[in-house]
């Protein structure tokens, strides 16, 4: 009967280790028989990270914060020192059939590497702040990416002791290396910076303006109102330029018009080229228009710019081709 219980009790440790990783903050984990206050880490879960290198900008989407946990409750605060652990990422590749690479120590920033799991709670009151150092960023080039291995290094205090088997949370970064600046994986959830209020000044207009029918004035642009359209179209592709008067570190272009007010329609038509300027002569290439289901082109990164032109393609439209736009306003995000 004695062991009975003893394996009865076994199992139920086992088995409230495992449910840890989806019960909310605020419940509680006492174990039965283990007489030490466990310090976990969740494994994250949340997907890879990227990092992206186009033309004339690196940059990484990894920037994530960390909390600790604890299995029992505790009358004293327990102190926690977090650290990346890189001798763990060839017995980590061994063991899935992955290839990734170490990150090299000074290509990451950690913030908070020590923090407290107050008295008579069961997780960490701050989080370990991770993030890509942005020096170091542009020369992270692995084919095979990066594995970061988010480790528990020593806790302190409350009976506490490092978890055995929960003990590090393990981090991907992918590498992509583009030709553009579009972010063709992106959605308006993703826009970063802030919508550009102040458009004063702000024109636009179409350099092949002999062979454009044009209908509506320039100004409805930037009007703030989408249902105040202006449209252009032809037989031959042709190109419209936006000027907004200064150089704007831009993270996105929108572009829409509203349907009998209804539904918002994006501008610009998939397979469309943008390109940015500085002095509306010289032109770079920031990529081709994805399927946009929003109203915004992404960017990477903030690229400083004051010209945007667009290239109207010639395109099936009702049984015709034509090259066409309608525009009800257009912005900028920026950061």
């Amino acid at each position: 009967m004695k062991k009975i219980r003893t394996l009865f009790y076994m199992v139920a440790g086992v088995l409230s280790i495992l449910g840890t990783t989806s019960c909310n903050d605020d419940e509680s984990y006492d174990f039965p028989g283990d007489s030490m206050n466990r310090v976990y880490l969740k494994p994250y879960t949340g997907g890879n990270f990227v990092i992206v290198h186009t033309p004339v900008v690196s940059a990484s989407s990894l920037e994530l914060d960390i909390p600790v946990y604890v299995t029992q409750n505790h009358s004293e605060d327990i102190v926690a020192t977090l650290g990346i652990d890189n001798s763990l990422v060839d017995a980590y590749n061994a063991a899935n059939g992955t290839s990734y690479e170490a990150l090299p120590e000074q290509a990451l920033l950690i913030e908070n590497k020590t923090i407290t799991i107050p008295a008579g709670t069961y997780n960490s009151s701050e989080s370990v702040h991770i993030s890509i150092n942005e020096e170091e960023v542009a020369g992270l080039r692995s084919e095979n990416g990066y594995l970061i291995p988010v480790t528990l290094l020593n806790v302190q205090g409350g009976n506490a002791t490092v978890s055995t088997n929960m003990n590090t949370s393990y981090l991907v970064a992918g590498v992509k290396v583009k030709s553009g600046l579009i972010n063709n994986e992106a959605s308006d959830q993703d826009t970063q910076g802030t919508l550009v209020s102040e458009r004063t000044g702000w024109t636009a207009y179409v350099e092949e303006s002999d062979e454009v029918i044009i209908k509506g004035e320039i100004s409805s642009l930037f009007d703030g109102d989408s249902s105040s359209e202006w449209s252009a179209s032809s037989e031959q592709l042709f190109h419209v330029v936006f000027d907004m008067q200064k150089t704007q570190n831009v993270t996105a272009v929108t572009a829409w018009y509203s349907f009998y007010g209804y539904y918002d329609y994006f501008s610009f038509t998939q397979g469309a080229k943008l390109e940015y300027s500085q002095n509306g002569t010289d032109w770079e290439d920031l990529g081709t228009v994805p399927y946009i289901n929003g109203k915004n082109v992404v960017l990477y990164a903030p690229v400083p710019m004051r010209y945007i032109r667009t290239e109207i393609p010639v395109v099936a439209s009702w049984g015709e081709k034509e090259a066409s736009t309608t525009i009800g306003e257009f912005n900028v995000y920026v950061k």
